[in-house]
């Protein structure tokens, strides 16, 4: 079967080299059936993109690497400009697979997913997630000091599963809501109107997303398992902030 998957892979400011080595680790460690090609953007990182080649040259992948690094110094163009341009214009689709430099996959994640969708009803339009374990920030979103070494676990010997064991962690499982890692078919989401870039602050951005995917008769689903865990990372969350803005744009519209 021709391989119909381009893996859409962000990397952005907030995060470091730390996070991205692990990021792409795990993504190096998945099967690639399927999957005819990686997507690879920088979103205005401070690190070089010769700093940037040395992490992910540290685990090849068997599949052909797009990279571009958009140092474009635009405050706006947040998470759902580098959906969008990741997805839109750099994939050439028919099917997408969406992670960031702040995941760390399951290292069947990618398998998972694509066996879950062909599971379903043949005209069922999906979008496919998994539970997340969060190892950001406590369950009201707030930054937390304790910034643990996750390496102690030897999760890339024993699998995500091993993060587990972190102790400021909570679970996640509304991602058929809002999902960080996520696959759906390119088409589906231009009949959604893609990502609103008019939402930039951080807060509403992907749930809008979802919603618009369901209004567009996408059913959004979540393997009910631990596929993906979310590196602890400090970023700017201002729910005041973000509530103003997606009432400013119409909820989201």
């Amino acid at each position: 079967m021709e391989p119909r998957i381009d893996v859409c892979f962000v990397h952005f400011r907030s995060l470091n080299l730390i996070h991205l080595d692990a990021a792409w680790y795990s993504l190096s460690r998945q099967g690639f059936e399927g999957v005819k090609s990686i997507q690879f953007l920088d979103n205005n990182t401070p690190e070089s993109e010769e700093e940037i080649r040395e992490v992910l040259s540290r685990y090849p992948m068997p599949v052909p690497v797009s990279m571009e690094f958009a140092k474009h110094g635009l405050p706006n163009r947040t998470q759902s400009w580098s959906v969008n341009h990741v997805c839109r214009d750099m994939a050439t689709g028919p099917d997408i697979f969406f992670t960031r430099s702040d995941y760390i996959l399951a290292f069947d994640c990618i398998q998972r997913f694509r066996h879950h969708i062909a599971d379903q009803p043949p005209l069922q339009k999906t979008f496919c997630s998994g539970w997340c374990w969060q190892m950001a920030y406590d369950r009201q979103a707030q930054n937390i000091d304790a910034n643990v070494d996750i390496e102690q676990y030897e999760w890339r010997k024993y699998g995500m599963e091993a993060l587990l064991k972190h102790p400021y962690a909570f679970r996640f499982h509304e991602t058929d809501l809002d999902a960080g890692v996520w696959m759906t078919r390119k088409s589906f989401m231009e009949e959604a109107g893609w990502m609103n870039e008019d939402l930039v602050s951080w807060g509403f951005q992907q749930s809008t997303f979802q919603r618009y995917l369901g209004r567009n008769n996408v059913k959004c689903i979540a393997i009910q398992d631990y596929m993906f865990a979310h590196q602890h990372h400090y970023a700017v969350r201002d729910f005041a902030l973000a509530s103003a803005e997606y009432s400013q744009h119409g909820g989201g519209y």
